[in-house]
């Protein structure tokens, strides 16, 4: 019964399932951006919002599925030790560490949005602003022990994903900062 386990490809779809978890952080991090900027009608807020909170739970699942195979893998099995305690893992414990950090931090934003509504804001707003470093830890996991960094394309897409979440943070602070001044300007 279990001959199937054995025989699947597990280092391949560790790969798959590693890499496609870091884009939908990535999506989901990128959207939160755009939601959060002035200008946006109801509408498209709120197609926004559901967009970016599906690419993030998404990530968050498809991370710990990644995570979950590394437990059956037969070419560099991890214990469940190595995979909840961070920095315990045998194989680059630094990196790997980031990575059970990195799940860590995806859960808890999921979990604390999901119960928003009970959380007082500040404390939600500090929490939510995790998933900055929480995207940075993905990537520094990504390319520190992802055995795909060394091809062109998957490299690239690392350095474009984080060149495009630096854009979109430079243009939100832009359009915070001018809105928070007009706004201020609005009160005298």
């Amino acid at each position: 019964m279990t001959e199937w386990i054995l025989q699947m490809p597990t280092w391949e779809l560790i790969r798959f399932f590693g890499l496609l978890s870091y884009f939908m952080l990535f999506t989901g991090v990128s959207l939160g951006i755009c939601y959060s900027m002035p200008g946006w009608t109801p509408k498209t807020k709120g197609k926004l919002y559901k967009l970016h909170s599906t690419a993030s739970v998404s990530g968050m699942f498809l991370g710990i599925f990644h995570a979950m195979l590394l437990v059956i893998d037969t070419f560099m099995p991890f214990s469940w030790t190595e995979l909840l305690l961070p920095f315990s893992a045998e194989h680059s414990s630094l990196m790997n560490g980031l990575g059970t950090i990195t799940a860590y931090g995806m859960i808890a934003i999921i979990l604390t949005t999901d119960l928003r509504h009970k959380l007082n804001k500040k404390a939600w707003r500090a929490i939510h602003l995790c998933s900055y470093p929480t995207f940075v830890m993905a990537l520094i996991h990504g390319m520190g022990v992802g055995s795909d960094t060394n091809v062109g394309w998957v490299f690239l897409s690392y350095v474009l994903t984080f060149a495009i979440v630096t854009m979109l943070l430079i243009i939100r602070a832009f359009l915070g900062g001018k809105r928070g001044l007009a706004h201020s300007a609005g009160r005298r």
